[in-house]
């Protein structure tokens, strides 16, 4: 029996509220006195994360973890693979003044408010201008991303590794770098949006609920300048871990495969940015595609991710004629601030009796949705009153064009994100319509999911930071930010932003001595088969400098290109990149001078029909190796030749 509680659902009085200063479309106070809207200019930019290959992942748990060390991981293994290097991307749109949205999708297992939050301070120091309510960041929840972004310790250490403030910095500049590109790169473009669908891109994994339901709504935001498309934001349901923590790998994940061949649909080269919506429950899938016979063996799983990346191309693309277009797009919004703890939600007696919040509530949770877990509230992870878990989150509603937008500080279930648009959608049916949901964004609270689902237990359950009435308490909080940035609800008073992690002094990492870098040491010599790999060894640096890039080239020089024309590289999914250290961090802690052999495959032929395959010629791989601050070397294999028939 569930324990009972005061009603936490968004109430008909709640639309009837006193209405704030201000409009029904979407102005708001901040809006008084701005100039009328101008032309719509549009921006993107992109650039790898700085995270040095050796750096510890987030969100699995170092339980049982690898035994695999380097100096830039602590409590998890070090990373030793890269496939995808993890990303930044921006997009900048605006039409003047008060008028401006920035989209950030970022690798990351989610994004914490005091992230966000330096980096809209170091944004306003750079620029001037105050980017809190138009700054969207969404983290694409990839568990192979780098942590140790987190200055939370005790319980915080276990879910992404313990704080680096040397990498936290370099992050830091690296968003707010990446968003000044973006507005420098802004010019004329006309917007299009459509709700389009994917089903077989994602799956329900949670069977406590009793349900096997998913909702395949994907909205697309679609850019174009100079008449053709530039850019395609998506958002879309699908739990972005394919990798686990024994792959000690570096990787955008599903992710960033369904960026890949979103991508590669285009005959020019697009930006696509991946943004995640209510995935709490929602796996990727493992959808029927084109195949092919007689390929090279790869790790598991990215098969898996090319085919789900192949299913959200072909939904995307055949989604293109169905957009609306406007080259005067409504762009607004508005971030609110909302406390959360044990008191605000509201739990009486000893109902969840952790005052600093709690997580990981273990119970023996089965997949009968008749039974609920007894006492489940009462097994969890307390944390302490020195690392409690946050106190305060954020939400950001506004408008993209026709399309509402709302955020969610962490994983919401679907059937809590359904609750949370339909609340909203009947309330101001004037005024929200289709909406643009975005997950994993501004904040994270981890798992939210409703409170009859939440004692089922299991793994969904066990992530909330604030127990049963968390999902349902930020459901009605979500519908109000809404309300507030429509003009029709009065909020009460707002928690002040949070302050950013404070970031003590630190020495800055010095890169080891590379030992003999800049060599290629091994590479194809027999003719290879649609079967084989191409696999080549490059002596390189301190991986704090960056990995050595590969591109591909016939023996004649020309570029090898994915379909967009941009040049195959090795921060592409056609390849996968390895480091071997010798001396071992872990035989020799350091630090001393050491061998970097970074060693890249990439397979002739691939399962996944549509994705880069090698036809028969002659190939010469080439090398850009940093082996210092200031000294990069270019090198290069023989040629090498493919019989792929």
């Amino acid at each position: 029996m569930l324990p009972s509680r005061a009603p936490l659902l968004f109430s008909v009085a709640l639309a009837l509220a006193p209405a704030c200063t201000g409009g029904g479309d979407g102005s708001t106070d901040s809006g008084e006195g701005l100039p009328e809207p101008g032309d719509f200019v549009a921006g993107l930019a992109r650039a790898p994360i700085p995270a040095p290959l050796g750096i510890g992942t987030a969100g699995f748990g170092p339980f049982d973890a690898p035994d695999s060390v380097s100096p830039f991981a602590d409590i998890y293994p070090a990373t030793t693979r890269i496939h995808g290097f993890p990303e930044i991307k921006a997009l900048a749109l605006s039409r003047g003044e008060g008028y401006e949205l920035v989209f950030v999708r970022l690798d990351a297992v989610g994004v914490f408010q005091q992230l966000r939050r330096a980096v809209v301070l170091e944004l306003e120091e750079r620029t001037g201008q105050d980017f809190d309510d138009i700054l969207v960041i969404g983290a694409t929840h990839t568990h192979s991303a780098p942590g140790r972004v987190i200055d939370g310790g005790g319980l915080f250490d276990l879910i992404a590794d313990s704080f680096f403030p040397e990498y936290y910095d370099r992050l830091v500049d690296a968003l707010a770098d990446t968003v000044e590109a973006a507005i420098a790169d802004r010019r004329a473009a006309r917007l299009g949006t459509t709700i389009a669908t994917c089903q077989g891109a994602h799956a329900d994994r949670r069977c406590e609920d009793g349900l096997d339901y998913t909702n395949d709504d994907l909205p697309l935001v679609v850019v174009e300048r100079d008449g053709q498309v530039d850019a395609v934001l998506m958002s879309y349901a699908v739990h972005g871990t394919v990798l686990g923590i024994d792959d000690l790998t570096l990787s955008q994940d599903v992710s960033g495969a369904i960026e890949q061949a979103v991508e590669d649909g285009f005959d020019h080269p697009v930006e696509a940015l991946m943004l995640n919506a209510w995935a709490a429950d929602m796996s990727p899938g493992d959808p029927e595609v084109p195949t092919q016979e007689g390929v090279a063996d790869r790790p598991e799983g990215y098969d898996r991710m090319e085919r789900v990346g192949t299913a959200m191309q072909q939904a995307v693309l055949e989604a293109l004629d169905d957009l609306s277009w406007t080259d005067t797009p409504d762009l607004s919004a508005r971030t609110v601030r909302v406390p959360i703890d044990r008191e605000v939600i509201g739990y009486e007696g000893d109902v969840f009796p952790y005052e600093y919040g709690a997580v990981y509530c273990d119970g023996d949770a089965d997949c009968d949705p008749s039974t609920t877990v007894d006492g489940l509230d009462h097994a969890c992870l307390p944390f302490s009153e020195q690392y409690p878990a946050p106190r305060q989150t954020l939400f950001t509603a506004g408008r993209v064009g026709p399309l509402t937008l709302l955020t969610f500080p962490g994983e919401p279930g679907t059937l809590l994100a359904e609750q949370i648009m339909e609340q909203a959608r009947a309330a101001w049916p004037e005024s929200v319509g289709d909406i643009l949901f975005v997950g994993y964004a501004q904040d994270y609270l981890g798992y939210s999911i409703l409170e009859e689902d939440w004692w089922q237990g299991g793994y969904e359950a066990s992530g909330a930071l604030w127990g049963p009435r968390q999902g349902e308490y930020l459901a009605a909080r979500a519908v109000e930010a809404v309300g507030a940035f429509l003009g029709e609800v009065e909020l009460g008073d707002e928690p002040d932003p949070i302050t950013p992690f404070t970031v003590p002094d630190y020495e800055p990492y010095e890169p080891e001595e590379a030992i003999g870098g800049g060599v290629v040491e091994a590479g194809p010599t027999a003719p290879l088969g649609p079967t084989d790999t191409v696999e080549v060894t490059v002596t390189g640096g301190d991986p704090w400098l960056g990995p050595p890039q590969a591109t591909l080239a016939t023996a004649d020089g020309t570029p090898v290109t994915r379909p967009g024309g941009i040049p195959l590289s090795s921060d592409d999914y056609e390849f996968q990149v390895d480091l071997a250290v010798d001396p071992s961090y872990a035989d020799s802690p350091g630090p001393t001078a050491r061998t970097f052999r970074w060693t890249f495959r990439l397979p002739v032929q691939r399962t996944t029909a549509g994705w880069a395959s090698l036809d028969s010629g002659s190939y010469v791989m080439y090398f850009t190796v940093p082996l210092s601050a200031d000294q990069v070397v270019e090198v290069a294999t023989e040629p090498f030749t493919v019989q792929n028939p």
